[in-house]
């Protein structure tokens, strides 16, 4: 009776350790599937951007002098601009977005467009021009633990 009573509490225990197993296996299916939808509803706000003309300076003539260039305070979309007439990537500097997707829920898109030293692409100039900008996207999502990041930087 002690044999049968041990071999129960054994199965007991393993089915607790397997039915742990497959649902640790099945949150990181469901992360992954998370991050891989993060990143394509991401890259595709990117891609957006990314088409527009460098600067506002920039769209309809070519700039040879960087003072013509928007001042790297006042980025972001100019006086009755909405996101449908969004013609230069600074224009996207503090916007926001939810995409809603079928499967892996809502994702909250945040753009960030910031000059950057032309040399030293990790160097933020609050202050100053280049000819260089970086946009940063950062996507989440109440159902990942981390914020994906997706960078893209854009030269004239």
């Amino acid at each position: 009776m002690m044999l049968v009573l041990a071999g129960l509490v054994l199965l007991g225990l393993l089915t607790i350790n397997i039915n742990r197993v497959i649902s640790s296996s099945q949150g990181q299916t469901n992360n992954s599937e998370y991050l891989a939808v993060a990143t394509e509803v991401g890259q595709n706000l990117l891609n957006k951007i990314s088409s527009k003309s460098f600067d506002q300076g920039t769209v309809s003539n070519p700039v040879f002098n960087d003072s013509l260039l928007t001042p790297a305070n006042a980025l972001g979309y100019e006086t009755g601009e909405t996101p449908a007439t969004y013609n230069d990537v600074d224009d996207y500097n503090n916007y926001t977005e939810n995409d809603t997707t079928p499967r892996a829920g809502v994702f909250h898109l945040k753009v960030f467009v910031n000059y950057v030293d032309s040399t030293n692409a990790n160097t933020i100039l609050t202050s100053s021009v280049s000819r260089t900008k970086r946009i940063l996207v950062d996507v989440a999502s109440d159902f990942m633990k981390d914020t994906v990041k997706l960078y893209y930087y854009k030269s004239y």
